[in-house]
Order: C-alpha cells, then structure tokens, then sequence
C-alpha cells in the first residue's frame, strides 16, 4: 500500500499510469504539534482507474534526517509514474 511506504519512508514505490492525476489539492496546513514535526504534504494515488487523495499530515522525522522530500509525478514514456517521497 503507497500510504503505509509513505508513512515508513523507507522504501521507494513507483506506480505508472497513462493518464496523468487531476491537479493536487490545496491544503489548509494546521499549525504544527511541536517545532520537531514536518508536513508531509498531501497527493493522488493511482487506484485502478482512478485517482485517489491521501491527505497531508505532519510527522516527526526520524533521528537521522532533517528534511522530508515530496514524493512527486514524473512524466515517461509509458506515462507519468509516481515517485514516493522520502526522508533526507
């Protein structure tokens, strides 16, 4: 499930569709649990023929990394693919 490889940010997943998702959401980002979480902003998830939103959350990051880069759309040859975010 892309949500829970979001979540661990341990591994990375790529998903390729033919048709592009709708443009992302814009997202009210509530005031932080305390000054160590990050936002993990929210994205679409291909879910057969549709596309689904997974809403953006904070997260505290692990001890090791200071910065969460955002999982993004990446156009190829077979389509756009999804790449999963990740701890930096």
């Amino acid at each position: 499930m892309l949500v829970s490889t979001l979540v661990s940010g341990c591994t990375t997943t790529a998903t390729t569709t033919t048709q592009g998702p709708p443009p992302a959401r814009v997202e009210v980002i509530p005031a932080a649990p305390s000054a160590r979480h990050m936002w993990i902003p929210g994205h679409y998830v291909r879910r057969g023929r549709n596309y689904v939103w997974v809403n953006g959350y904070y997260r505290v990051a692990p001890a090791r990394y200071n910065a969460w880069v955002p999982g993004h759309w990446q156009q190829t040859r077979r389509g756009p693919m999804w790449i999963e975010g990740h701890w930096r």
